[in-house]
């Protein structure tokens, strides 16, 4: 009897202990996987037996959790491709102000060689001012924006850059700031436009502004009284004249250089003879260079071929040209009007030389800008608009050609532009350094 009480009691210890070592944890395992179950929105399993009831559950948080780390990937590979996509400039950085996501759009504005991505905004793009913005959302948790230029002198393309920055705070579902999001839009080219419209209608208004106020003035003039004599009269009519010449010269190469500007033009292209171009243009300029007692010559490479352009657009560069030269040499002086040209090559090249006063290298380059002159008096004295090189160059680059200048003080300019011989969609090589060979002897001079 004794002996069955023992078996007993120790049966009762064994279930006791199999209980709490196996079932409770089981039981309690089961309790938590169904709170993990119901907060995902998943029903527990409804098979009888604890541990398989507990393992479908698993299986069950297991798919679950492989659809969220699916759905998660997706994500971060959709946010990527959108980033990777953008032409603005983005960074997200974390509360600290470390990046933790830059996009190629912002590597490639602010010429970062490496990836910034674990670095501090100030440490991987070296603007202050960049780092004020990122620094006040965080402090202040509201969106901030500004402009932010870059003065880049060892950029000779782009040496002046222009951000519109806009920087927002990054929240978590809870509303806390989690870091920002910033925003880079490269505005430059809108800036340089806007700039450039500016400076046009300055000088535009400029221009206008001296004719303008002459006729007043010899207007107020005339109608005084008494009568002027005959001869002031005449004198003040003249003057208007020329003003009024002047003027409407300025309106005509305004109208000419707006049209080139904006692709209304369209160009007549045919073949044209060279060598009879150029013979008809001294003949035409004849009687201008004469009155100056100015020699014109021409200078004729052999074997030039027929070139494919728009001949009255050929005759409007060779006018602005021979205009400019004629305006700046002095009287008794030489102008050549020529063409170089390399049997073989697919280009002519041709040039205006003078024997001015010359241009300083540190303003040559300047030269094909509107209303851009190096000595403004004389300009305006010889009648000049400041817009006869820019139309000039509009009408080479429209023919797919190149224009160019050497100049030396006190030796006189030359300006040259290259033109293809066929408008075939081949690229014209643009000029390097002194390429051209010695100027051929005039093979005819008027």
């Amino acid at each position: 009897m004794i002996g069955w009480i023992v078996i007993g009691l120790l049966l009762a210890a064994f279930c006791t202990w199999l209980y709490r070592a196996w079932m409770l944890p089981s039981l309690e395992l089961r309790a938590r996987v169904r709170e993990i179950l119901m907060a995902h929105g998943m029903a527990p399993s409804a098979t009888k037996g604890v541990c398989e009831q507990v393992w479908r559950d698993l299986r069950s948080i297991e798919g679950h959790m492989t659809e969220l780390s699916r759905q998660a990937q997706g994500g971060e590979f959709g946010l990527k491709t959108i980033l990777a996509g953008m032409a603005e400039g983005v960074i997200i950085t974390d509360q600290n102000g470390l990046i933790q996501v830059a996009n190629a759009a912002c590597q490639h504005m602010f010429g970062l060689q490496a990836d910034p991505v674990g670095r501090y905004v100030m440490d991987a793009l070296r603007q202050p001012e960049i780092k004020h913005h990122v620094d006040l959302v965080l402090a202040t948790g509201k969106e901030a924006s500004g402009e932010v230029v870059i003065e880049d002198l060892l950029d000779a393309e782009h040496p002046r850059k222009v951000f519109q920055v806009s920087v927002s705070p990054l929240r978590g579902a809870e509303g806390n700031l989690k870091g920002v999001v910033a925003v880079f839009h490269d505005i430059s080219r809108i800036v340089q436009l806007e700039e450039l419209r500016r400076e046009f209608v300055g000088n535009v208004s400029h221009e206008l502004r001296t004719p303008l106020a002459i006729f007043k003035g010899y207007l107020e003039t005339l109608l005084e009284p008494p009568e002027l004599p005959a001869d002031e009269q005449l004198r003040v009519l003249k003057v208007m004249k020329r003003h009024s010449d002047r003027l409407n010269a300025l309106v005509d190469d305004l109208l000419t250089l707006s049209r080139l500007e904006s692709g209304r033009i369209v160009l007549d292209f045919a073949d044209v003879s060279v060598s009879h171009t150029l013979q008809q243009l001294c003949e035409d300029w004849h009687n201008q260079f004469r009155t100056k007692n100015c020699e014109l010559v021409r200078v004729m490479a052999e074997g030039v071929p027929l070139l494919q352009v728009d001949a009255l657009r050929l005759d409007q560069v060779f006018y602005n040209l021979l205009d400019n030269a004629l305006k700046y040499t002095e009287k008794e002086s030489r102008v050549e009007v020529g063409v170089v040209y390399d049997r073989g090559k697919k280009h002519i090249d041709f040039y205006v030389k003078d024997d001015g006063p010359g241009i300083p290298s540190d303003k040559i380059g300047f030269i094909f800008q509107r209303f851009y002159r190096v000595d403004r008096a004389r300009s305006r004295e010889s009648g000049g608009t400041g817009l006869g090189l820019a139309i000039v160059k509009h009408i080479v680059q429209l023919h797919g050609g190149w224009v160019w200048a050497e100049s030396k003080l006190g030796r006189g300019t030359t300006v040259w532009f290259r033109l293809p011989t066929r408008q075939d969609g081949s690229i014209v090589p643009e000029p390097q350094g002194h390429e051209h060979p010695p100027i051929v002897p005039a093979v005819r001079a008027l």
